[in-house]
C-alpha cells in the first residue's frame, strides 16, 4: 500500500480536471482500509470508485483521496430460478454486469455501460431505461467508521431512492466504506424490462422481433454510443443534473406553455421532467463558455473540452440552474458529487 503525496487526480477523475491531492491511496483489502484510517484519522476524506461522478472545485484538495480497490466476484447461493451473487466494491460495474449476462443471469442487463465501481453504483442508485439497482439489490456490506466494523444493510435499510441512498444522505456521508453489495437475479427466465420507448424503437431499427438479451445489449451500445461523448475525447461526468419531480398539474401548465417539454409519469400524482428539455427550452445546448460546454447531443451532461476547471464546470451548472429557476421556477438538483 503505498500513500502518495501531492497526487494528480487527472486519470482518477472522467472530467479530466488536473486537481492535486495531499495524498492519495488505492486500498485493496479491509486491512488497509483500516490501516490508512487509523494513520490519518483528523484529516478529511475522499472514497474514490472510478471518479467518474465526482468534481472538484479547488486546484488542490487538502485531505486525503482513497480509491476503494477491493476487487472479487462469486456466486453465494443459486437455484433453478434464481441466484444471489456477491461484487466486491472495486470491481468495474459493466465488467461485473457483463459477468452476470454470461452466466445467464438476469436482471442488470439495462445497466449495461454505465461508468464507475459496483461500490460507487450502489451508492448512487444508478438506472438506466427502465431499471434501477434497487431493483435488484439485496444488501450492502459496509465498513462503519465511526465504530470501526463491518455491518451489512438491506435494500430497504439502504433507502434507495432516484438516484440517491443513505450513503449520499448529509448525516451519513463519508462514514461508511462500501465492502461489497449482494445481488438478487433471475435464472433461465428471458424476460426483459423493454419498457422504454427509446429502447423498442431501437429493436425495431434492428428488424428484432423477438429480442434476446444479447440483442438488447447491442440495442443499449448503439443507444449509448450515440447519445453520449466519448469519455477518452470529451471530459465529463454523465448526466450533471437531475430531472426534476413535479405534480401532474404543474406539468400540464409548464407543457401548455412550452410545448417541447418532456415528462414521464412515476406515480398517479407526479412527473419526472427531462432535464434535457429543459436546458434545450433556456437555450443552453450545445453552448460553451472557454474550455466548459453542455453537450449539443445530451445536453444534461457538461463536458471539458480540454483545459476547464473544477470552477469552471461548476460555474456554468449554476447558469443554468439560475436560469431554468427564472424561466420555470424549477431549481435542478445536481447529481453529481461536489467536492469543496
Amino acid at each position: 500500500m503505498l500513500i502518495n503525496k501531492n497526487f494528480s487526480l487527472k486519470k482518477f477523475n472522467t472530467f479530466g480536471i488536473n486537481v492535486y491531492a495531499r495524498y492519495f491511496v488505492e486500498v485493496k483489502s479491509m486491512e488497509e482500509i483500516i490501516k490508512v484510517i487509523n494513520r490519518y484519522p483528523n484529516i478529511p476524506k475522499v472514497f474514490l470508485g472510478n471518479g467518474s461522478n465526482i468534481l472538484f472545485l479547488k486546484k488542490y484538495y487538502p485531505g486525503m483521496v482513497i480509491k476503494i480497490g477491493i476487487k472479487g466476484k462469486k456466486i453465494i447461493q443459486e437455484n433453478d430460478l434464481q441466484v444471489i451473487v456477491q461484487a466486491y466494491s472495486g470491481e468495474n460495474w459493466n465488467e461485473f454486469v457483463m459477468w452476470t449476462i454470461k452466466k445467464g443471469f438476469l436482471g442488470l442487463e439495462n445497466l449495461s455501460f454505465i461508468p464507475g465501481t459496483v461500490g460507487a453504483a450502489s451508492i448512487q442508485n444508478i438506472g438506466a431505461y427502465g431499471s434501477e439497482i434497487k431493483d435488484t439489490l439485496l444488501k450492502i456490506q459496509a465498513y462503519e467508521i465511526y465504530n470501526q466494523k463491518i455491518i451489512e444493510l438491506t435494500n430497504k435499510e439502504c433507502q434507495l431512492g432516484y438516484r440517491c441512498s443513505l450513503f449520499k444522505n448529509y448525516n451519513y456521508k463519508n462514514k461508511f466504506i462500501i465492502l461489497s453489495v449482494f445481488f438478487i437475479l433471475r435464472k433461465k427466465c428471458q424476460r426483459l424490462n423493454l419498457s422504454y420507448v427509446e429502447v423498442k424503437k431501437e429493436l425495431e431499427n434492428m428488424k428484432v422481433n423477438k429480442p434476446t438479451v444479447n440483442d438488447l445489449i447491442n440495442a443499449l451500445f448503439h443507444i449509448r454510443n450515440r447519445k453520449l461523448p466519448n469519455l477518452k475525447k470529451l471530459g465529463n461526468a454523465g448526466s450533471f443534473f437531475l430531472n426534476p419531480i413535479v405534480d401532474i398539474s404543474y406539468f400540464k401548465k409548464v407543457k401548455f406553455k412550452y410545448p417541447t417539454i418532456v415528462g414521464y409519469s412515476v406515480s398517479n400524482r407526479k412527473i419526472k421532467l427531462s432535464a434535457n428539455s429543459l436546458i434545450e427550452n433556456t437555450g443552453w445546448k450545445g453552448k460553451k463558455i472557454g474550455n466548459a460546454g453542455v453537450y449539443e447531443k445530451h445536453p444534461i451532461i457538461l463536458v471539458n473540452y480540454g483545459e476547464a476547471s473544477g470552477m469552471d464546470i461548476f460555474c456554468l451548472s449554476k447558469q443554468i440552474r439560475k436560469d431554468i429557476k427564472e424561466k420555470f421556477n424549477i431549481l435542478l438538483s445536481i447529481e453529481v458529487n461536489i467536492i469543496q
